[in-house]
């Protein structure tokens, strides 16, 4: 086989196994990814915003994440609202109690989650600050692990007194705005 048959032979292999979806470049040992998208944001009133995501698993593997498993179907929680300040940087703002439910949540490789969230201020009671500004940029964020075995211990890990050892993967949607309260019409 001469040179030139060999590079044609060799280029239309490499051809033909990018273009059935396979990369030299991908390992199945890369972490998996999740994505959060906010699809919308409606503000309803001064002090209430209606958000409506979706959490996408675009890896080619299950991810797992927390959350409680309803009759009506999962849902995940805790999805963090977090804040850009100017001296703290990113500030979780929602939820304010960092407690775990202890459901796992499997979402499948090309699955996707549709979230819809209401933030109503002022905060419940347990809150350190009730009344935070709507104004400004925000972001939600994610957490999620590769097995159940790791979300279990996760949560396991919140609820002992090495808490602050337990960590995780996150996703985080890129940052947004959220409008401004429109004014009603004279």
């Amino acid at each position: 086989m001469g040179i030139n048959t060999l590079k044609g032979f060799l280029s239309c292999s490499l051809l033909a196994a990018l273009a059935s979806g396979f990369s030299p470049l991908q390992s199945s040992d890369e972490p998996a990814r999740v994505k959060v998208l906010v699809e919308r944001i409606e503000r309803v009133s001064r002090d209430k915003v209606h958000f409506w995501l979706k959490v996408a698993n675009t890896s080619d593997r299950p991810v797992f994440l927390n959350g409680i498993n309803y009759e009506s179907g999962p849902s995940l929680y805790p999805v963090y609202l977090e804040q850009s300040r100017t001296k703290e940087g990113w500030k979780t703002v929602v939820p304010c109690m960092d407690t775990p439910p202890p459901d796992v949540i499997k979402l499948k490789p090309g699955g996707v989650m549709t979230l819809d969230l209401v933030l109503e201020l002022p905060l419940s009671a347990v809150c350190k600050e009730r009344n935070i500004q709507l104004e400004g940029r925000f972001r939600h964020r994610l957490e999620y692990f590769e097995s159940e075995k790791q979300a279990r211990a996760y949560v396991k890990k919140i609820f002992s007194r090495r808490w602050q050892e337990a960590r995780a993967p996150v996703a985080v949607s890129e940052p947004f705005e959220i409008p401004p309260t429109s004014s009603p019409e004279r």
